[in-house]
């Protein structure tokens, strides 16, 4: 089991930087571990569909955009890994939460695959930091 959550802080309008994360069709832009997502809406918030990774790879995952409490859960339903992955968007800060399985196959690199996902999301919430900025500036 992997598990491990990633903060970072930052000086941006929170609201940028939700209209970032929930923004599902640029999930690979920020995310590059997913390749590609074939998503349908299924209810007010929740999309569900395929996701193909980085690796050679594919799987089914589910998305929930909470934007009440600014939340986005990556429910990785089938496929390499299981679990889920939850960005949160609060005042200052951005946070990753996962805590997910990997097959049977991945589970015998396990510890390079969570400082590889850990890595992954720090870039990730970095990229979505430096876009809210971008994006500021611009404004």
């Amino acid at each position: 089991m992997i598990t491990f959550s990633v903060s970072r802080k930052f000086n941006a309008s929170p609201l940028t930087v939700w209209e970032i994360v929930k923004d599902i069709n640029s999930i690979p832009k920020y995310w590059k571990g997913t390749r590609e997502l074939q998503l349908n809406k299924v209810g007010e918030g929740v999309y569900e569909g395929k996701i193909r990774f980085a690796f050679p790879s594919k799987g089914k995952i589910r998305l929930t955009v909470d934007d009440e409490n600014r939340k986005l859960t990556f429910s990785y339903l089938s496929g390499p890994i299981k679990g889920y992955n939850v960005v949160e968007v609060k005042d200052n800060e951005i946070t990753s939460t996962w805590k997910v399985k990997m097959s049977l196959l991945l589970s015998f690199a396990e510890n390079w695959n969570a400082k590889h996902f850990k890595e992954g999301t720090e870039h990730a919430l970095e990229r979505i930091i430096s876009e809210a900025i971008s994006k500021a500036s611009i404004s």
